[in-house]
């Protein structure tokens, strides 16, 4: 800061807010020589009141100063803290000068003398720039009497910016005005004296200068604003009468231009020194890395309060006026040796010096820094000491360290997965490459290095190369990535299949200068894929040739996709079922739609589950397809179906066939059926005549029971030979005709025996009817034989009906129990009763004898069944069993 000060060209002190004097620079001695005053003394009082008003006001304060034979424009600017101020005086001797010599030698008239003063006023007093150009301007034309002022700021280029103006186009300010248009203007800063427009000799000017409608502009005069050594721009004013611009009007507009002008530098000067005091006063403690200053002797004068708590562990305070010997607790004694060396060195050569070292900080962890020495001399070039800064490079040594690892992980990583990766520079054509170079191109590493752009477009396929270069040109126009696959040529002259996905980078201009990319060997990548088309292609035509569809459903069973016989099957395409417009399940049989959801509904409760069924769907045209579908649930590891694939086939043929087959097997079964019947009565009627031959009763008995067994049998085939169903008969239309069968053959006094039938519409298959008939004919017999004498009444009851009813008449009518029923109620309980009378003691109902009852407990046993005798007033048979001779039955 004090270095700055030093040299600034013009008076600056520093002074309390009490008024003692603190600092002057070498210009500033002047002003303590009039003050007879010095560093340390009360400044005078007109001084301490403006300082004191400036620190109250915590705003600049302006006033006019004498120093001899010169006059200073003063400006009084606070400090940031407010402890003290800052007093900088601009040279305005020459400006009074000017002012005077107006007024006494050129006899300006009053209306000059007063403007030219209110110009001066505001230099001092206005602190904006702006409004004191805008001001000076009205002050000028009013008292010129002109109708148009303006300012013209010369740029760095050599054009020139209206700045402002009086009586010109709002839309005019601001504009920029071309060197070669501003002819007046230019002609002024070179010619560096007042130039009148008339002495140019050129119409037009100022339409020249890109200004529209001023044709009424007759005369005009233009004179420079600042030194010839730095101009600031020219100030010009217009009139709309022809008249010739008088001597004293032009100094006048020098004197104002010469206000202006010193007010300008001022400003600089104090924004400058403004903006340098307080960086200075806050620069050691807002750098963010440690900071001291050593005199030759090694002894800190100043450091930052980083330096002294983070590399010290003290205070500022304690370590300003110490050396390094000082604070040997702190400093080791090979670090203190190393610092002294390295201090000597610099010191002795001046300049700067840069080097690493690790230094054990005040908390114990030692880091890594970055040493930037350099040496500090006076205005005299004496080197006074040296200046030092402390950058933390532990974190950047750190990532180096990482990012060199980085680097060759991703160099191996590179290698290993078989990629180039490429850098460009199209500025200067150099190129990068690292990866797998080798290993792809055959060629070494450092003869790729020595590749081109035009190298490298040299090795891409030459049927290739054209649409590649095309695809490049487009992307560097566009800004778009780079995508292409090509074949590139090997060292050997092979090829083999290159992706390459790169981008252009572009400079701040927005040229394109560099392209980064990786290139990588999809040979086998390409080879998979033809090889998948060729399935696809396989696949599609077996669906085909398979007649069948092939599908993926969403969760909801929606298509995601359908492919084979669609419209061979359904009549509709399969965009119509994609799209939603159709959809399968409204065009199946509303009587197949209950498999679906049972299939659907056991499919989401079982993962991973393959369900078959077969159902009818109705085409387009409204004919009837029979389908065969097979559906799959794909789920995740949580068992949550993500998707369901499957085929369909069409099985319309097959279900033809089968149901011709079907029909053509009922028809058999039926005349096979009508055969064992007309046989059975022919072994019946066999039986009648052989029994004819006998006389003894015994023999002629036992043929008459046979004949009647049989005769059971073949009214069982007769049965199913008129039924629609030839595996299953009406048990109650058989049982029927049996008892009258049997009632007629022992017609002969048994008259009055009544029978009641308690038997639904019970249908039972042909290996269950058969037994159960046979066991029917044998009780039946006996009762018609044994139990009642001849001519006595009595009564017989039957009764079928389905378990668990065991007990009394358990006919389906009592009980109101759907007889057809049988595939859910599989059980059934016969039971058969006479009150003929008590069935004989001597007999074993379980070791029987007699042929009838054994015949009878054998059939039971065929049936898996129970039989169950009661004997009492009357004789009840009751047997239980289960009728296995229909479709379905356990």
């Amino acid at each position: 800061m004090e270095e700055f000060l030093l040299n600034s060209p013009s008076p600056v002190l520093r002074i309390k807010k009490e008024g003692t004097i603190l600092y002057a620079n070498e210009a500033g001695r002047a002003l303590l020589e009039a003050w007879e005053s010095g560093i340390g003394e009360k400044a005078p009082l007109e001084i301490r009141r403006n300082v004191q008003k400036a620190a109250l006001k915590k705003k600049p304060e302006y006033m006019e100063l004498e120093a001899g034979e010169k006059v200073y424009s003063a400006t009084f600017t606070p400090s940031a803290d407010g402890k003290y101020i800052i007093l900088h005086a601009s040279d305005a001797t020459f400006s009074k000068l000017a002012e005077k010599k107006l007024s006494l030698k050129l006899s300006l008239t009053d209306r000059h003398h007063e403007a030219l003063s209110q110009v001066a006023e505001l230099a001092l007093k206005t602190p904006d720039i702006r409004t004191l150009l805008d001001e000076s301007l009205i002050l000028t034309a009013s008292a010129l009497d002109v109708e148009y002022c303006k300012i013209l700021k010369l740029l760095p280029d050599g054009n020139f910016l209206f700045e402002t103006g009086i009586g010109w186009k709002i839309e005019d300010m601001g504009k920029v005005i071309k060197r070669d248009a501003a002819s007046t203007a230019g002609y002024t800063v070179l010619s560096k004296k007042p130039i009148r427009i008339e002495k140019l000799n050129r119409k037009g000017s100022i339409e020249g200068m890109g200004f529209k409608g001023y044709q009424e502009i007759k005369s005009g005069v233009s004179v420079l604003i600042g030194s010839v050594e730095k101009p600031y721009g020219v100030l010009a004013v217009h009139s709309i009468n022809k008249e010739r611009f008088t001597k004293e009007d032009t100094y006048f507009l020098n004197g104002v231009a010469s206000l202006i002008s010193l007010t300008i530098e001022r400003d600089e000067v104090e924004g400058t020194l403004q903006d340098k005091v307080h960086f200075l006063e806050t620069l050691l403690d807002t750098i963010p890395a440690p900071v001291f200053y050593k005199d030759r002797e090694g002894i800190y004068r100043s450091c930052n309060e980083l330096f002294s708590r983070m590399i010290l562990g003290s205070s500022r305070e304690k370590v300003i006026g110490c050396s390094t010997d000082g604070l040997s607790e702190v400093i080791p004694a090979e670090l203190d040796n190393i610092y002294k060396r390295i201090d000597r060195q610099l010191l002795q050569r001046g300049g700067s010096q840069v080097y690493e070292s690790r230094v054990m900080c005040s908390d114990g962890i030692t880091r890594d820094f970055l040493f930037n020495k350099a040496v500090y001399r006076n205005l005299n070039g004496t080197v006074e000491g040296l200046v030092g800064v402390m950058l933390d490079i532990t974190g950047r040594k750190r990532i180096e360290d990482n990012l060199l690892k980085s680097e060759e992980r991703y160099r191996l990583a590179a290698e290993q997965t078989g990629q180039m990766i490429y850098e460009f520079d199209l500025q200067n054509g150099h190129v990068e490459w690292a990866g797998a170079v080798t290993e792809l191109t055959g060629y070494s590493y450092n003869e790729m290095q020595n590749f081109t752009y035009y190298d490298w477009l040299e090795h891409i396929h030459p049927e290739e190369r054209r649409r590649v270069q095309q695809t490049f040109k487009m992307c560097w126009k566009t800004g778009e990535k780079f995508n292409e696959e090509f074949s590139f040529r090997r060292k050997d002259g092979s090829y083999f299949c290159v992706e390459n996905k790169g981008v252009y980078l572009r400079d701040e201009e927005g040229y394109v200068c560099k392209a980064l990319g990786v290139m990588k060997d999809v040979t086998e990548i390409k080879l998979s894929s033809e090889k998948l088309k060729e399935s696809e292609e396989l696949y599609r035509s077996f669906l085909q040739n398979f007649k069948g569809i092939s599908f993926k459903l969403d969760r909801g069973f929606t298509p995601l996709f359908m492919e084979g016989a669609v419209e061979e099957i359904t009549g509709y395409t399969e965009e119509d079922f994609i799209s939603g417009r159709i959809k399968l399940f409204d065009l199946i049989d509303p009587e197949d739609i209950t498999i679906l959801d049972i299939s659907r509904e056991k499919m989401s409760h079982s993962p991973n589950s393959i369900i078959e069924y077969e159902y009818r769907l109705r085409r387009k045209d409204g004919t009837v397809k029979w389908v065969h579908e097979l559906i799959h649930n794909i789920c995740n590891s949580s068992g949550e179906t993500e998707f369901i694939q499957g085929y369909s086939y069409d099985i319309t043929q097959k279900k033809k066939a089968e149901e011709t087959l079907a029909k053509a097997e009922e028809i058999g079964m039926r005349e096979i059926h009508h055969r064992i019947k007309n046989n059975l009565q022919i072994v019946s009627s066999l039986l009648s005549l052989q029994a004819d031959k006998f006389k003894d009763k015994d023999v002629i008995e036992a043929f008459r029971e046979s004949e009647n067994r049989v005769v059971s049998m073949s009214i069982i085939h007769e049965e199913l030979h008129k039924s629609e169903d030839t595996t299953s008969i009406d048990f109650a239309a058989y049982l029927r005709k049996l008892t009258s069968d049997l009632l007629y053959s022992y017609r002969v006094g048994n008259e009055k025996v009544r029978l009641f039938l308690d038997v639904g519409h019970i249908f039972l298959g042909i290996d269950t009817a058969i037994p159960l008939g046979i066991i029917i004919n044998e009780l039946f017999s006996n009762s018609l034989k044994y139990a009642f004498p001849k001519g006595t009444d009595g009564e017989i009851r039957i009764s079928l009906c389905r378990q668990p009813e065991v007990s009394g008449s358990c006919g389906a009518s009592e009980k109101g129990v759907d007889s057809t029923d049988s595939l859910t109620y599989p059980g059934f309980t016969l039971i058969y009763s006479d009150n003929g009378g008590h069935f004989p003691e001597n007999i074993d109902f379980d070791n029987p004898e007699t042929l009838g009852l054994q015949l009878v407990n054998a059939l039971v046993e065929q049936l898996d069944g129970t039989i169950k005798l009661e004997k009492g007033e009357e004789t009840k048979f009751t047997i239980t069993f289960d009728d296995k001779g229909l479709p379905g039955q356990a």
